[in-house]
């Protein structure tokens, strides 16, 4: 590389990073925007540097660190390279990339961009994926379904998460956490990749996007399609035989749908059993979050406790190329419906918590203790921390549970907070989780 080409790439690098920190996009973390700025002048002066660099100059460790079992500079580099995929690129479509493996930032066109990041291409036959995920969930719940007549009874179902919509006979409606995916696609017009926003929800949310991004927008095309979380037929898989349960002999009154197709009329029509993803609610979202105690961040993978401003992120991602210990946050629920009808959630920030909320929501033991610890509340919420090292949960660790006031439910919230005691916290997570 020429002096000319290399002042040309430090000018476009120093724009990029001048672009995505007036952004907003690497959010409020300083520990982020220090890691950031520390690679960002690396880069510009074409200095190699090191994990065990980043991990005194940035993170202030001790020279004696054991890099093997201290994971911040993995996990904060990992975070860096989430928000930096996750910012819009710029009107030539091109993009500020952390490549993966490496600890140096780079400007990279589209054609580039798989390259650097590790995106697969996607291709028809990652379409035949989503039909074999969705066929099998659907054949799951028939088998459920065609063995509800031959059950057992299920001392599960006279617990304090399942005994409302046992003692009910209205429709149970299983509704499953799915999200809106779009293509990306290449300059022969092939799909690059699908990409999931949490900020483009819809076909209507894609258009509108294209037109006030024009150019970067471009690449973009509707697929009219929705994707199943990874931990969402596991999930079906332990709480479906207590769903079977509640309706013994009468299959006819057990039915599922997706979020995507979701109707506020289902909501007082049924009984009703979420299992999915937290940020996958849709048209259930506002009036959950309105009775919870929580708020969910825009970006979905943080759980914020209204009473004491504590935030429980998840940062648990791609564990077969990073295998280190991890945290995900996995949720229960049960609350009135608006029409003396009951709603049970049974849902986690990411896959791993999901599918331990089902773990749980299937554990006589762990019903048992939730029952010691809230007494005979008809509505409540309980939260775990869910350690996770590559693909496989390590442990659950109940944090928070409580009663809900439903006072206010199907109304307006108030200003305070729902009331309930929470379980202290065996402390707050540190700055690296929030």
């Amino acid at each position: 590389m020429d002096k000319s080409q290399e002042v040309d790439e430090v000018t476009r690098l120093t724009a990029h990073a001048h672009r995505v920190l007036q952004s907003g996009a690497l959010g409020k973390s300083q520990q982020i925007i220090r890691l950031f700025e520390f690679l960002l002048e690396r880069s510009l002066t074409a200095t190699a540097t090191k994990e065990i660099e980043i991990a005194l100059v940035v993170f202030g460790r001790p020279a004696s660190v054991d890099l093997a079992a201290d994971a911040t500079v993995r996990v904060h580099i990992h975070r860096l390279r989430k928000k930096l995929d996750a910012a819009p690129a710029d009107e030539r479509g091109e993009r500020l990339i952390l490549p993966r493996g490496e600890y140096r930032l780079v400007v990279a066109v589209p054609d580039e961009q798989d390259k650097y990041s590790g995106h697969v291409h996607r291709r028809f036959l990652d379409w035949r994926y989503f039909a074999v995920a969705a066929l099998f969930l659907t054949l799951n719940a028939i088998c459920w379904l065609w063995l509800a007549g031959k059950s057992p009874s299920d001392s599960r179902i006279d617990s304090i998460l399942w005994s409302g919509i046992t003692k009910n006979l209205a429709p149970l409606l299983i509704v499953s956490g799915d999200f809106y995916v779009f293509g990306e696609q290449g300059a022969d017009g092939s799909i690059l990749r699908m990409v999931a926003d949490s900020t483009i929800a819809s076909s209507e949310d894609l258009n509108n996007y294209k037109q006030q991004m024009p150019v970067p927008g471009q690449r973009y095309i509707d697929m009219n399609a929705h994707h199943l979380p990874s931990g969402l037929a596991s999930a079906l898989v332990s709480v479906m035989p207590i769903m079977v349960a509640t309706r013994p002999g009468n299959s006819s009154l057990i039915k599922d749908v997706t979020t995507s197709r979701f109707t506020n009329e289902m909501l007082s029509d049924h009984d009703i059993v979420y299992v999915g993803l937290l940020d996958t609610l849709g048209d259930l979202q506002e009036p959950f979050f309105d009775l919870s105690g929580f708020s969910l961040s825009a970006s979905g993978d943080t759980l914020v406790d209204r009473a004491s401003g504590d935030k429980f992120q998840s940062d648990w991602a791609e564990p077969s190329t990073e295998r280190i210990m991890r945290r995900d946050y996995a949720y229960l629920a049960r609350f009135p419906g608006p029409a003396g009808n009951h709603i049970v959630v049974v849902a986690g920030i990411m896959d791993p918590a999901l599918i331990e909320a089902a773990k749980i929501a299937s554990d006589s033991a762990e019903l048992s203790r939730l029952k010691t610890v809230l007494g005979n509340s008809d509505a409540f919420e309980a939260m775990y921390e869910v350690r996770t090292f590559g693909p496989s949960s390590v442990s659950a660790e109940l944090l928070i549970a409580r009663p809900l006031d439903v006072g206010q439910m199907w109304r307006t919230r108030q200003a305070s907070p729902p009331s309930g005691k929470a379980m202290p916290s065996p402390g707050k997570p540190d700055e690296a989780a929030q």
